[in-house]
């Protein structure tokens, strides 16, 4: 299951490591997202780069390959069951689409140590609003 990945300066093998936790993890983070519909993504990017022992742009990019499935997935299901107006939609995916590229190009020039901070500035973030949205009531 390892593999090579194109950072700066060459492409360095890896190996994975843990796959049975892993899979455990990610089966528990799939159940709490189907349970309370949130996106679980962070906690399978950690699984993979601290559990797994994954290249942080390697666990990056799986996770967004599974977002992107799930998501392509959903919004056709929403599609044709009329939930989704194309007309709004569009421009959504158009800025989607291009940020997306434009993240792309960034992610391979960015060093890893700069992603990894940007990363767990996001995890902080999304856990104090969680925390805040718990103590108000919010849920």
């Amino acid at each position: 299951m390892g593999g090579t990945h194109p950072p700066l300066g060459g492409w360095p093998t890896y190996r994975v490591y843990n796959v049975k936790a892993g899979f455990s993890l990610m089966l528990a983070a799939g159940t709490l997202s189907g349970l309370l519909g949130i996106s679980s993504d962070t906690v399978k990017v950690l699984a993979m780069d601290q559990l797994m022992r994954l290249p942080d742009k390697v666990s990056t990019t799986i996770g967004n390959f599974m977002v992107g499935m799930t998501a392509a997935a959903s919004a056709g299901i929403c599609l044709l069951r009329g939930f989704i107006d194309p007309g709004l939609t569009m421009p959504v995916m158009l800025g989607v689409l291009l940020s997306a590229f434009s993240g792309a190009k960034l992610f391979v020039r960015v060093p890893t140590k700069t992603l990894r901070i940007f990363f767990s500035l996001i995890i902080l973030i999304m856990e104090m609003e969680m925390i805040y949205n718990g103590l108000t009531g919010r849920l």
